[in-house]
């Protein structure tokens, strides 16, 4: 120190003995119940841990609620989901004040992979408690019960022609309702403690938190950083919303590469203004109103309708669809399937099958070029039309999919198996935790895939989704429409991680989508061709 000459030699001191000190460990963690952005029920967790011998409160972070449900689900459905929301949310309050904190207790806040495999363990052992007493239960109740009559066999009538009626033959296919992933209510609480964990472990590093995920993403220490493109919502439509088309539910707007985040932001958010300015006139103040996401909500038809206006609206700023602006769009085509008849229903009567949806897409994409990304454009279980779209569009379209992998923990188990995509939409929300994302983000890139992180219906004003996405590298993020407390919040700490960035010279331009792709497989030669070559 006599040589270092400090200008504080008592701050000085007083470092040199901190180094000393036994490392911070976590005391405990604190819960309360609040309101996300939708006024519903979510957690928020407060992370106390002893530091130098005093306890200090580290972070406070503020869960998204979880809303699995369809924004069509029939009234009786969404009365039960938020009874259920408010069950996970009490049952979480008890595992994070009881079982959690005892479990974490004592470990320091840099052991993130630790610490979430505690917490898993922990909600695993009530689940396997939970299904033996429902086994149990089922088994009194079938012994309580008597056993069911026999049914009446009945005699088949055929007819004297022995033809079906003209229209009663149904499709072969038989379709049948995902049916709802059975989750531990409480299981939430693995979530917002993962998140407290990774921001009071970056507070005692003293860096960022996307420093800090980064150093959990990768063995090396990351100098440069590439922020992700933005992929905004403008305009909402389909089977919840008025008018007969069903084809797009989000119609997203994404900035051209080699912008910085601010100029892309000011150009989105010009855009999203100049849409109201068209809608007024036409619709009056209704025409202003936006849904969940931030976006406006047309009545339209056909979804040339939603491509044209946001063309409009781009062109009016004296900017080029394709060249300055491109265009996204969520399909949701889970949401467009009717289950009856077993096919898509793009608008209103109109049925395609999944080979249909292929050249539907191929038409659109042809007739706007500025599409660059069709999100969920199939269901999951038709993996060979996903094959298709991906082979003749990946060069220049992202097939991004999302309802197939809900959960990261989804795609860590299963794996990405048949089904092909250019990219996956990681989310944030029940049982999942920081660790789980950053290995799912390394699988992910592994299949020579891209990643995107996206927002959850019911989001709080909480920040911490910007920095996962800067860590783990993601190329695109979907936060929704730019408005709204709960999302600007996100975008404005985007903002500041740019400004951050720069300043320390440490920033990675993206210039270009860098579409991964997809190629068909090569002919195999035959002994003819051979011959020939001969």
């Amino acid at each position: 120190m006599f040589y270092e000459n400090p200008p504080d030699v008592y701050g000085r001191l007083s470092e040199h003995f901190e180094s000393l000190s036994i490392p911070p460990v976590i005391h405990k963690v604190m819960a309360r119940e609040v309101l996300d952005g939708r006024g519903q029920p979510t957690l928020q967790a407060e992370l106390h841990c002893i530091v130098k011998g005093l306890e200090q409160h580290l972070s406070t972070v503020t869960m998204a609620s979880t809303n699995l449900l369809m924004e069509s689900a029939p009234v009786e459905k969404k009365e039960a989901d938020e009874k259920e929301r408010q069950e996970f949310v009490d049952a979480a309050l008890q595992f994070i004040q009881g079982p959690i904190t005892e479990a974490i207790s004592g470990i320091g806040p840099a052991n993130q992979g630790e610490i979430d495999e505690n917490v898993w363990k922990i909600l695993m052992k009530f689940q396997t408690e939970k299904e033996e007493e429902e086994r149990k239960e089922r088994e009194r109740a079938a012994e309580l019960e008597p056993p069911p009559p026999e049914p009446a066999k009945e005699e088949k009538t055929i007819s004297p022609k022995g033809k079906k009626k003209l229209g009663s033959a149904k499709s072969s296919t038989v379709v049948m309702e995902e049916p709802k992933e059975p989750m531990l209510p409480g299981c939430n609480a693995a979530c917002v403690v993962s998140q407290a964990v990774t921001l009071a472990a970056a507070k005692l590093s003293k860096i960022q938190p996307f420093e800090h995920i980064a150093n959990l993403y990768s063995s090396q220490e990351q100098q440069e950083y590439e922020l992700p493109l933005l992929m905004v919502n403008l305009l909402n439509s389909g089977k919840a919303y008025p008018g007969k088309q069903n084809l797009i539910k989000e119609l997203l707007l994404i900035p051209k590469p080699g912008k910085t985040l601010r100029q892309s932001l000011k150009q989105l958010t010009a855009i999203h203004h100049q849409v109201g300015k068209l809608l007024f006139p036409k619709l009056g103040v209704p025409g202003l109103y936006v849904n969940d996401f931030g976006g406006y909500c047309p009545q339209y038809d056909r979804p040339e309708q939603l491509l044209d206006l946001a063309q409009e609206a781009i062109t009016a700023l004296d900017l080029t669809p394709g060249e300055d602006i491109f265009i996204g769009l969520n399909c949701a085509a889970h949401e467009m399937f009717d289950l009856d008849k077993g096919k898509y229903e793009t608008a209103q009567g109109m049925l395609k099958l999944p080979d249909d949806m292929i050249e539907v897409y191929a038409d659109l994409i042809n007739r706007y070029p500025a599409i660059i990304a069709l999100i969920d454009p199939l269901k999951k279980q038709d993996v060979e039309q996903w094959r298709k779209l991906c082979e003749r569009f990946s060069e220049q379209c992202f097939i991004i999919v999302d309802k197939a992998y809900s959960r990261a923990e989804t795609l860590l188990k299963q794996g990405f198996g048949e089904l092909r995509s250019t990219a996956v939409s990681l989310k944030l929300q029940q049982m999942t935790s920081v660790s789980t994302i950053t290995e799912a983000g390394k699988l992910i890139k592994e299949n020579n895939a891209a990643v995107v992180i996206s927002s959850v219906l019911g989001e709080s004003p909480d920040s911490f989704l910007a920095d996962l996405a800067v860590g783990v590298s993601s190329r695109f993020v979907k936060f929704g429409a730019i408005n709204r407390g709960e999302r600007i919040c996100k975008y404005n700490r985007l903002l500041e991680i740019e400004d951050m960035l720069i300043s320390q010279d440490r920033i990675k331009a993206t210039v270009t989508f860098g579409f991964p792709v997809i190629k068909p497989p090569e002919p195999e030669e035959t002994a003819e061709d051979e011959n020939k070559q001969e």
